[in-house]
This record gives C-alpha cells, structure tokens and sequence, in this order.
C-alpha cells in the first residue's frame, strides 16, 4: 500500500515533469520578432505563411450556382414562363371547315433516378424541393436531362438532382465533364 506521502510525491513530480515538458521548450524557442516590410505597405513577408484568398459574393442578379443545403435558405417558386400559343392557320377547304382544338401542354414526369438504369451525375442533395427544383430547372433549360428523386438519409429526407442516363462510362464521364465547363460540379453514380 503506497503512502499518502508517496502520493503527494509522486504527484508533485507529475506536475513537474509537465510543467518543464511545456513551458521550457517556450523558453528556449522564444518568438521571432516580425520587423514591417519598407518596400511596400501591403507586402507580406516569407514568415507570413501563403496568402490568403478573397471571395466576393453577389447576391440576386447573378446567375445561378449550385448550392449545398447549408447554404440556402428556401427561396420563393420562380413564376413558369408563358409559352405563346402557336397561330391557327386557316386553312381553305371546299366542303366543310375543319375546326382547330388546341390542347394545353401537359409537361411529363421525368422519371425517377431508382427505376431508370444507367450511369449517373448527381449535383447535389437539397433538404428543400425548391431548391433542387431550382438547379434542375437551370440545367434543363441549358439542353440537360436532368431528375429529382427524393431519397432518406439519417432519417431526413433529401432531393437528389441529377443529370442522365446515360448508357456507359465513358458517356458519363463526358457529361460529367461538360456540366463541370459550365460550373456545375458532379460525381458519377453507376448503375444499381
């Protein structure tokens, strides 16, 4: 059985031994005195470590850029363009007129990401429909075929946007590219 005297001992070493493990190598280290550079007022020195980069953020106005979910607020449903109705020509016919019905375009489902198989660029995962519906709706009128799925993770759910199908690889890695050129970055989702 060790003393209560051993102990105290044995204690005061501890505190000891951490105290010359820190503060001693501080001493003896000490800290290099920064002297301001003459030549010019903005210049940093060597010691200074690489410098820093700037980001300047516009807000409203710019165009869109994909956004994470921690970056985004819910913004309000852009308003649907309205497409002008094509002109009915008239037509002369000599027995009996032909009427023209127009039917309203009816915009079909995109199918969803699980029952299409193919390979896959996936854009993003948004906590918010409309955000998702946002980033889909840019790059589908910029020529892409693009999906929102919802999916559950952590038992949240989430709308994954998509670009594809496509049938292989390597026509995948070339949408991959071309989306990253119009600065929309994407990871590849093979086929389940």
């Amino acid at each position: 059985m060790v003393t209560s005297s051993v102990k105290e001992r044995l204690t005061g070493a501890l505190i000891l031994i951490i105290v010359v493990v820190i503060v001693v190598p501080e001493l003896f280290s000490g800290r290099a005195e920064q002297k301001p550079s003459t030549d010019a007022p903005d210049a940093q020195s060597a010691d200074d470590g690489p410098p820093l980069r700037s980001y300047t953020l516009e807000l409203g106005g710019g165009p869109a850029q994909p956004e994470t979910q921690d970056q985004v607020e819910p913004a309000p449903e852009p308003a649907p363009a309205m497409q002008a109705a094509p002109e009915a020509v008239d037509v002369p016919v000599p027995e009996a007129p032909v009427a023209v019905v127009e039917q309203p375009a009816v915009e079909q489902p995109a199918p969803a990401a699980s029952t299409t198989r193919g390979w896959w660029v996936q854009l993003g995962s948004f906590s918010a429909r409309s955000n998702a519906d946002r980033l889909r709706g840019t790059l589908s009128a910029a020529g892409y075929s693009m999906v929102v799925s919802p999916t559950q993770s952590k038992g949240k759910e989430l709308f994954r946007v998509r670009a594809g199908p496509v049938a292989d690889r390597e026509a995948a890695v070339a949408l991959q590219s071309r989306l990253a050129a119009a600065g929309h970055k994407g990871t590849l989702v093979a086929p389940q």
